[in-house]
């Protein structure tokens, strides 16, 4: 399966990487996937938050650097 990815969904993902936690878009993308699929088991995804991103960018980027993963 091939998906296109948004310019603010791989930034995201070049950041993660970045920080040191992954080691590349496979695990970022792996990781994610399981988080959604743990959330979805436990009901927490609904129709209303389907559309709505769990994060913006701009708070992955203050969470990281937060955590001294990123300049």
């Amino acid at each position: 399966m091939l998906i296109d990815l948004e310019p603010e969904q791989q930034q995201v993902i070049e950041l993660a990487i970045q920080s040191g936690a992954f080691h590349s878009s496979k695990e970022v993308i792996t990781t994610a996937l399981t988080m959604l699929a743990e959330d979805i088991e436990d009901g927490a995804v609904s129709e209303a938050r389907s559309h709505e991103p769990r994060f913006t960018l701009a708070e992955v980027e203050a969470e990281l650097r937060s955590l001294g993963k990123l300049d």
